[in-house]
């Protein structure tokens, strides 16, 4: 067989069983540049959970398989804020350059998994963050506390400069964060917003909610209102248990407020009408995501990213309140509902009430959830601008 014609791209990222929405994203997003490329995944040291994916594509180990980064025409590299899935990816990305997907604005977590393992983690913070980063990681490591440990600590010490500045191309999923990568960088050269992909697509599977529900004991003539992904302070999940608690009288106690995802810091909340599955499999997840009458997903702080349990929501037409804050203050506003972090837990109640009480409006939001997604997200228009600014001559 005579050699592609075609341009040769070095894909980096995690992939499922590697549980990130980035292993999703790139489970998805592959496909359509696919159409435009020849790919390789580069992966770390497992084993994918698609077997499908050792069909379709050449897939490479890092640390194992000898990998030419020159002979290929581009690289890709999925950028997000674990240690664990991305240390090898930013890794690649500082010796080889291309262009970095960057799924959080905030690095916090990576840099600091990265450079400890590395070991020169106190000379990279203060080389990066400056005496700013420095004075506010004193007090911990005179403790010796692992700074991992510290969340609150991430959104005013992002410790992205270095991967920022460097030659790399840049693709961002929001303006919130455009600005702020812009800010650091200085320059808009070898920058872009490229929406997220739209997460759902004919191959995705959906368990019978009849099943379902029976499952997880959940009658279903009930109102299911889900929040989705880890349970966690900066979710506000405990905002929202005190919102369905409040307000579940007025529903005839036929209200049930679910939390798809691992944590517990909420657990002193549970009632027959609030609930946690604990850790799902895709196909649970996005089933729930189907099934639910209304998704409430907050964020504060926000740390720069794209929720893809909401860009799923949407794309099967769920309502959906979220954060008026970073991305999800820029969907529009008659897709989402969006509530201000100052006054959440009033207005999660009131907006909640009367958006369940008024099935026009539920309706209304569904549909311009999906003509929304279907526009402005779908794979075939987010591969091609990548591939356009993969090709576009950008002086770094």
């Amino acid at each position: 067989m005579p050699p592609s014609s075609r341009q040769k791209l070095l894909y980096t990222s995690p992939f499922p069983p590697m549980k990130s929405g980035i292993s999703d994203y790139s489970e998805i997003l592959i496909y359509g540049l696919q159409e435009h490329f020849d790919i390789t995944l580069l992966i770390d040291d497992y084993q994918l959970e698609n077997k499908q994916l050792y069909k379709d594509f050449n897939v490479r180990v890092y640390g194992k398989d000898k990998v030419s980064f020159n002979l290929f025409d581009h690289r890709l590299y999925n950028i997000g804020n674990n240690p664990d899935f991305h240390g090898y990816i930013y890794e690649c990305a500082l010796k080889n350059p291309g262009l970095i997907m960057l799924h959080d604005f905030s690095l916090y977590y990576l840099f600091v998994g990265y450079y400890k393992d590395v070991g020169n983690l106190y000379s990279k913070i203060y080389a990066i963050g400056g005496s700013n980063a420095v004075h506010r990681i004193k007090p911990f490591t005179k403790q010796g506390i692992d700074l991992l440990e510290f969340k609150h600590l991430a959104p005013d010490v992002p410790l992205n400069k270095e991967l920022i500045c460097s030659d790399n191309k840049i693709v961002v999923h929001s303006d919130y964060t455009y600005d702020r990568v812009y800010g650091v960088k200085k320059n808009e050269n070898g920058l872009r917003k490229i929406n997220h992909v739209d997460l759902i697509d004919k191959h995705t599977r959906f368990i019978d909610k009849r099943r379902l529900f029976s499952k997880y004991d959940i009658p279903e003539d009930f109102i299911l209102l889900c929040s989705f992904g880890s349970i966690d302070r900066t979710k506000l999940n405990h905002v929202i248990c005190e919102a369905v608690n409040e307000l579940n009288g007025d529903f005839g106690n036929r209200l049930i407020y679910l939390m798809v995802g691992e944590g517990d810091y909420v657990n002193d909340y549970m009632t027959p009408g609030i609930r946690k599955t604990g850790y799902v499999d895709l196909v649970e997840f996005n089933s729930f995501i189907k099934h639910c009458n209304v998704v409430i997903n907050l964020r504060y702080p926000s740390m720069g990213e794209t929720s893809g349990a909401v860009i799923r929501a949407l794309s099967l037409g769920k309502p959906c309140i979220v954060s008026d804050d970073a991305w999800f203050s820029e969907l529009p506003s008659d897709v989402v509902l969006k509530l201000a972090n100052n006054m959440v837990l009033e207005d999660l109640s009131r907006e909640l009430s009367h958006l369940l009480k008024n099935p026009e409006r539920m309706k209304k939001l569904s549909e311009g959830a999906e003509r929304y997604i279907k526009k402005d997200h779908n794979i075939e228009k987010v591969s091609r601008e990548i591939m356009e600014f993969l090709n576009k001559e950008d002086t770094l």
